[in-house]
C-alpha cells in the first residue's frame, strides 16, 4: 500500500472536516468515498492475505457447483461470483466494489445515527438553547468526520485484510443502529436480526454481534466513579496478565458446545493453537484503554453514548481478560469497532483546539498501527 498516497489522503480528510464544519456542502462524503475505494483497490500485493484472496477470485466459478472447493463461507463465495461478473473478472475493480460496499454500508449507518443522536439531543434540550456541536446541527451531511474515524484503523484493516469479516462487520453496524432505539417496531427487530443472519454467512464470528445487539437494548448507565473503577481493573488485569488460565479454561467450556465450537475452532484454526505465552503488552491496547478514560470523564447527556461506551468497555474488558487467547483480537475488534463512533460522538462536543488535538491524535495513532500491519 503506498503510505505517501495514504497520508495526502488522510490530510485532505482534515481540510474537508475544517470545510465540513463550517459550510453545508451536500455529498461531500462522496469524494471520500471513492477515493478510499481507488485507494484500496490498487493496493500492493504483498498486503498480507491478498494473494489468497486473489486466488480465490480467479479460481472461483460462475456456477454454484464449487463451494465446497473454497474454505471461506458460502455467503462470501456467492457475493464473490457477484462481483466477478459486474468486475468482468478484474481483480482490481472487485476490491474496489468490496471496500464501496463496506463504507456505503457503514455511511448510510453514520447516516442514521447522526439523525438519532440529533433527535435525542433536541428532545432533551430546548431547541432555542440547543449546542451547537461544532456545526453538527446545521450541517445534514456531517460525515467526513465519522468516516475518517472509521478508516484511520479498523476501515484500512477490514478492506485491505480482512474482507470476510469487513462485510460482517459493516453489517453490525448496520444492526446497531436499530438496537439502540429505545421504542422498537417490526421492522426495526428485522434490521436487527437480518444483517446478523447474513454476516454469519460470509463469517461464523457474525455470532458476537448477537451480545453487541444484546448490550445496545439494554438501558445501562453507571454512575462515572463506578465506569471509572471497571476502567482501573481493565487495566489492572491486562498488565498483571491474569488472564492465562482463564484463557484456557473457557476455550475448553466453548469446545464442548455447538454454536461456540465454531468460533473457537474458528480462531484456533489460524496457528493451531488456542492459548499462548505472551510478552510485553498491546500498544493497541493501550491505546484503547487510554482513550477509554477520556470518553468516561467527558459528561455527554446522551443515552445513546452511554451504550456505545457499554459496548467499547466490554472489548476492554475481553481484551484484557483473554490477553493470551490467540488472535483475540478477533473477537475484541468486533467492540472496538464501535470506537469510531464513541470517538465521534466525543470529538463533535470538544472546542476547537481540543477537537483538533484529540482528532490529530485519533487517527496519527490509528495509522501507526495499520500501516505496521499492511506495509
Amino acid at each position: 500500500m503506498n503510505i505517501l498516497l495514504v497520508l495526502l489522503f488522510v490530510l485532505g480528510c482534515f481540510l474537508f472536516t475544517q470545510i465540513e464544519r463550517k459550510y453545508v456542502i451536500p455529498y461531500l462524503n462522496w469524494g471520500f468515498i471513492m477515493f478510499f475505494c481507488l485507494l484500496l483497490a490498487n493496493r500492493s500485493m504483498d498486503v498480507p492475505d491478498t494473494d489468497a484472496y486473489y486466488a480465490h477470485f480467479v479460481t472461483t466459478t460462475l456456477t454454484f457447483d464449487d463451494f465446497g472447493d473454497f474454505y471461506f463461507e458460502t455467503g462470501f463465495q456467492i457475493f464473490v461470483k457477484m462481483m466477478k461478473v459486474i468486475s468482468q473478472g478484474n481483480f482490481v475493480l472487485y476490491l474496489g466494489l468490496v471496500t464501496l460496499t463496506n463504507l456505503l454500508i457503514v455511511n448510510f449507518s453514520i447516516n442514521l445515527l447522526g439523525k438519532l443522536f440529533r433527535a435525542e439531543q433536541e428532545k432533551n434540550v430546548l431547541e432555542s438553547t440547543l449546542v451547537d456541536y461544532n456545526g453538527f446541527f446545521r450541517n445534514p451531511y456531517f460525515a467526513i468526520l465519522p468516516l475518517t474515524l472509521y478508516i484511520a484503523f479498523f476501515g484500512i484493516y477490514l478492506n485491505a485484510i480482512v474482507l470476510r469479516v469487513g462485510i460482517t462487520l459493516s453489517l453490525i453496524v448496520f444492526a446497531s443502529c436499530f438496537a439502540i432505539k429505545e421504542k422498537k417496531g417490526l421492522f426495526d427487530y428485522l434490521f436487527i436480526f437480518f444483517p446478523i443472519v447474513l454476516g454469519y454467512y460470509f463469517h461464523s464470528t457474525s455470532l458476537i454481534g448477537i451480545l453487541i445487539v444484546v448490550l445496545l437494548s439494554l438501558k445501562v448507565k453507571f454512575e462515572k466513579r463506578t465506569y471509572l473503577i471497571i476502567w482501573f481493573l481493565i487495566g489492572l488485569v491486562y498488565f498483571t496478565n491474569f488472564s492465562a488460565w482463564l484463557g484456557n479454561s473457557v476455550f475448553s467450556f466453548m469446545l464442548s458446545l455447538n454454536e461456540l465450537t465454531i468460533l473457537a475452532t474458528k480462531l484456533s484454526s489460524y496457528d493451531g493453537n488456542v492459548v499462548q505465552e505472551l510478552q510485553g503488552v498491546s500498544m493497541k491496547f493501550v491505546f484503547f484503554w487510554t482513550m477509554g478514560l477520556l470518553l468516561i470523564l467527558e459528561n455527554v447527556k446522551s443515552e445513546i453514548y452511554n451504550k456505545y461506551l457499554n459496548v467499547y468497555l466490554t472489548g476492554l474488558v475481553l481484551f484484557a481478560l483473554f490477553r493470551s487467547v490467540l488472535l483475540i483480537e478477533r473477537v475484541t475488534d468486533y467492540f472496538l469497532l464501535f470506537s469510531f463512533v464513541i470517538f465521534y460522538l466525543y470529538l463533535i462536543i470538544q472546542k476547537p483546539h481540543r477537537f483538533w488535538l484529540i482528532y490529530i491524535f485519533l487517527i496519527g495513532t490509528q495509522l501507526v498501527f495499520v500501516l505496521r500491519i499492511t506495509k
